[in-house]
């Protein structure tokens, strides 16, 4: 069987994603507009374009992990920890990837988190499931910035020395000895979510920048949140904010300014 061309490839792959895409939309009864359509789009591309050779060694795709019968360390409730990896032999070892849809910087600045993730993966996928381990990984699948305004600028030469100086891939490694307490982490967060304790953070975190992310917690997580509606230090951010009492329009959508880019945006193109 021959092998397909890059072009053939992108034509697969834009059909996979309308697939998908449709699904999403009948089955959660939302959608978006055309732009950020076509963006996501571009994302999964260049992804795989920059990923190519990564992907078609991947040896286990989607691997479905368990930790069950786990209980909390002070309520005892009974948890189970599950989570979906890519596995790849690599020349110097066995690898286990996770993605993830936070940019490179973000990850960066708050590898403790992504560590503990990685840590109990691997922690299954080793010691429970009694696999090869060398080392452990996470992928940022978001576009950089510079790549996405090549793409927007259609400029071919810019486009691939984007391309080629992206670094997606950032190594975690791998130490079974912080795995235990990781755990014991894990389950004080369900003892938390099963006693409905959800406090927000304070509105003054909600105005600034944390370290690693582009836009103030507000924009940059609170937007990805159904219920910021609801939240007390959510309104308080939208009294406070300049950007949402900017004009009549703004005062009466009550979404700061940040929050509108992507929607003007995408309105401007359809």
């Amino acid at each position: 069987m021959n092998e397909m061309t890059d072009t053939e490839i992108e034509l697969k792959l834009r059909d996979y994603f309308e697939s998908n895409f449709q699904y999403l939309k009948e089955s959660s009864g939302h959608s978006i507009d055309g732009y950020m359509k076509e963006k996501a789009f571009q994302q999964v591309l260049y992804y795989w374009k920059k990923n190519r050779k990564l992907i078609e060694r991947i040896t286990r795709s989607e691997v479905k992990l368990s930790l069950p019968e786990r209980v909390t360390p002070n309520q005892k409730i009974p948890y189970t920890i599950e989570g979906i990896v890519d596995i790849v032999q690599e020349k110097d070892g066995i690898w286990l990837y996770d993605l993830k849809t936070h940019d490179i910087d973000r990850i960066k600045a708050n590898i403790e988190q992504y560590k503990e993730q990685l840590y109990i993966y691997s922690y299954i996928w080793k010691k429970l499931q009694r696999n090869e381990l060398d080392n452990t990984a996470v992928i940022s699948t978001p576009l950089p910035d510079r790549l996405e305004m090549a793409i927007r600028k259609r400029n071919p030469e810019l486009i691939q020395r984007e391309v080629e100086s992206w670094q997606p891939i950032i190594p975690i490694g791998y130490e079974e000895e912080e795995v235990e307490e990781m755990i014991n982490n894990f389950g004080e967060v369900v003892e938390k979510i099963e006693s409905s304790e959800f406090a927000p953070p304070d509105v003054d975190v909600l105005l600034n920048k944390p370290n690693g992310m582009k836009s103030v917690f507000a924009v940059q997580v609170c937007r990805n949140c159904d219920v910021r509606f609801s939240c007390d230090s959510y309104k308080k951010y939208l009294a406070v904010s300049k950007g949402a009492n900017h004009s009549n329009m703004r005062k009466y959508m009550k979404l700061p300014a940040e929050e509108q880019d992507e929607f003007i945006t995408g309105n401007m193109e359809e």
